[in-house]
């Protein structure tokens, strides 16, 4: 049960000790919003993240946002089975909120995983116009624990978080709510595990309609409008501790 609340439970709550801090001078470098490229004009590169510090980086950013792109209409959910050999219960996503900024604007973006016990996972995440989406910070509350956050800074869709690319084609989704034209990826970690997403526009907050790896399965099954915030308390902040 606790890997498939999300490595992210695991990553927010050890995240106070120096054994398991993301600190840039960790090896994990802070991102910055990235606006996008004129015609003709390679991108930048991502931040480089060293390679001892990839799976904890890895375990901040959430899957669905980590292969999906964020659509940030507030108000919009969608919720997911996840299914392991041992379990299944579903993880309801939502916009719940944004604050413009001068720059940019923070979107609150949470996952409510109906488990026993419940866990709320709540990511501020930046975004400017078009541009690709920053997590800037992250927070977990599981009643009746005080919520704790901690500072990520990292792109949502880091190339070194995603794996490497080993296939892509265009497919259908066949039944089910969105069912229509897809687009499946297969990444390759550097364990040798497979993630394979299948995204689609017309799936709210991600446009991630499923995702898979050797043990588990998530599967859009639903989807609405007037989400509104779950968290109810001000999150203590942990500060991310350099690795001594």
């Amino acid at each position: 049960m606790r890997r498939l609340l999300c490595p992210v439970c695991t990553a927010v709550l050890l995240s106070a000790t120096p054994a398991m801090s993301a600190a840039p001078d960790a090896g994990l470098a802070p991102a910055t919003t990235v606006a996008p490229s004129d015609a003709g004009t390679p991108a930048p590169a991502d931040p480089p993240i060293a390679p001892e510090r990839l799976a904890e980086a890895r375990a901040l950013v959430p899957p669905l946002l980590l292969y999906g792109q964020l659509q940030p209409v507030v108000g919009t959910w969608v919720e997911y089975t996840v299914r392991s050999k041992q379990v299944t219960f579903p993880v309801r996503a939502a916009v719940v909120g944004e604050t413009p900024r001068e720059r940019d604007t923070l979107y609150q973006v949470e996952l409510d995983y109906q488990t026993a016990p419940r866990a709320l996972i709540i990511a501020w995440v930046a975004r400017a116009g078009t541009g690709r989406a920053v997590v800037e910070r992250l927070a977990i509350t599981v009643p009746p624990n005080t919520p704790v956050a901690i500072p990520v800074d990292l792109l949502a869709d880091h190339a070194a978080l995603r794996g490497t690319p080993v296939r892509q084609r265009d497919t259908d989704v066949r039944a089910g709510p969105f069912a229509g034209k897809g687009r499946e990826e297969t990444f390759r970690l550097e364990s040798g595990q497979q993630m394979t997403v299948v995204t689609a526009a017309r799936v709210p907050v991600f446009g991630v309609e499923s995702l898979r790896d050797a043990e588990v399965t998530w599967t859009a099954q639903k989807s609405g409008t007037g989400a509104r915030p779950s968290l109810d308390a001000v999150p203590l902040s942990l500060p991310r501790l350099p690795v001594p």
